[in-house]
């Protein structure tokens, strides 16, 4: 097969840039999605990250706009300002090497609006990468026209659904010309999202690249039931055992973040931490920071497991198991890269048993580990022992009392009896646990709210 990145559709200026930042060789997302956009076929991508994705979109991006149009004639959206700035970055370093110029503009919410509004004024964009809330900001107020827009490419589509921007980016796409070239890429296709991406494209070309390996063969994955341990100290003795180089601990929350990294600063470690909640000015000056080698521990949000690139994970520790599983995967990529091993470890409680399990069946493997003497060594699977346990300790002890009883000889009837009984009791637990789950919803929608997430 041809290398799709000598492909004569693609300006030569562009192939020279490719060379020059040592792009030699496609990936599998590469070869199969630039030669679709290329010919202007609309796409719906599923690959997993690290794929080679962001230079799948961007060489066919970059090859369609004209460089003597000075209006918008490209659109890339990613669902948090890291994310934006990080292909941003990518973005320049592609032009510059290429020789072309284009204008590139980064619009990202939490960067100070005026600025970006005086930069747009002064140079108008051809190309813009934005996150959702901003792009929407700056369409409505028409500080620029979408009506000329060549390419609209969502990137990160799911986490974009995950964090509730689905409705901004259906705000703009419904303004766009109706031959626009749409692409989205995201690691797992939910059917809701699904659902959207088909109003805007019709008969897209689906290209999903498999990935066999969910988690790098480079990762050891542990899973480690906390029990009834206090889980900071835990945490904290998992922190500093071994001495990891980097260590990355991931939570659900920025008030969860908050929370553990004044405990571990309480024991003395030097901690940074990053979170939506922190100002771009801080979260810049922390990741300096970090990459400098300044902390050796990091307890972040999930916003960073997607949106942020930091070198030298040796260490990802999951203090909470997310509410979106797929976070997960998320999480433990950012360590074991570009070959090098790595360790995850996953905190989790008795409870917490079905989610995991619901993790293994989308092909997460873990190794079931316990500490003894200041050592992670292996344990026995907690399915055995919950197996073991299962048979009997979901009935109450008047109805163990029935099943025990069942084999002896009853008058006619008896056996349905405890049936009926036994169900009875099954359904009055399924009620309560249905009252608990909705009453355990409201309140996590109500502290979602008063939390401004």
């Amino acid at each position: 097969m041809n290398n799709i990145f000598t492909d004569s559709r693609i300006r030569p200026e562009l192939q020279a840039g490719l060379k020059k930042i040592h792009f030699d060789k496609p990936t599998k997302v590469q070869e199969e999605v630039i030669p679709a956009m290329l010919s202007n076929q609309n796409v719906v991508v599923q690959a997993a990250t690290g794929s080679g994705k962001t230079h799948a979109y961007l060489v066919p991006v970059l090859n369609k706009i004209d460089e003597n149009s000075d209006y918008v004639q490209a659109i890339i959206t990613a669902p948090s300002r890291e994310l934006a700035d990080q292909l941003y970055k990518v973005a320049r370093q592609l032009r510059d090497n290429s020789g072309l110029d284009i204008s590139i503009e980064h619009l990202a919410g939490g960067v100070d609006r005026e600025r970006q509004l005086e930069k747009i004024q002064n140079k108008k964009p051809q190309l813009i990468i934005a996150t959702p809330g901003r792009l929407l900001d700056f369409v409505e107020k028409k500080i620029f026209s979408v009506d000329q827009v060549k390419v609209f490419v969502i990137d990160e589509a799911d986490m974009t659904l995950d964090m509730g921007f689905l409705a901004d980016i259906d705000k703009v796409a419904s303004k766009l010309p109706k031959d626009v070239l749409f692409a989205a890429f995201s690691a797992t296709i939910p059917v809701k999202l699904s659902n959207f991406l088909r109003k805007y494209m019709a008969h897209p070309d689906e290209i999903i690249i498999d990935n066999p390996a969910i988690i790098a063969p480079t990762i050891k994955n542990d899973l480690l039931d906390v029990g009834s341990k206090d889980k900071k100290r835990v945490l904290q003795e998992l922190l500093t055992m071994g001495q990891p180089y980097l260590a990355l601990v991931f939570a659900n929350t920025k008030q969860k973040v908050d929370e553990i990294t004044d405990y571990l600063q309480s024991q003395g470690m030097k901690v940074a931490k990053i979170h939506g909640g922190i100002t771009e000015r801080e979260r810049k000056r922390t990741l300096r920071q970090v990459e400098q080698g300044q902390f050796q521990y990091v307890v972040a949000s999930d916003l960073a497991a997607r949106g942020l690139d930091i070198d030298g994970v040796s260490l990802v520790i999951n203090y909470e198991v997310p509410r979106d599983l797929e976070f997960v995967i998320h999480r433990i990529g950012r360590t074991g890269r570009n070959g090098l091993s790595g360790h995850a470890i996953t905190l989790m409680r008795e409870e917490e048993m079905g989610r995991i399990e619901e993790l293994e069946k989308m092909g997460v493997h873990f190794d079931f580990v316990e500490i003894k003497n200041g050592e992670l060594v292996p344990r026995k699977h907690y399915r055995r022992r919950d197996n073991r346990q299962s048979k009997n300790r979901k009935l109450d002890t008047k109805l163990v009392g029935y099943v025990k009883k069942e084999k002896r000889k009853r008058k006619p009837g008896y056996k349905k009896k405890i049936k009926r009984a036994i169900a009875e009791d099954n359904r009055q637990k399924r009620k309560l646990e249905q009252r608990h789950e909705i009453r355990k919803a409201k309140r996590q929608r109500k502290r979602r709210r008063e939390q401004g997430r």
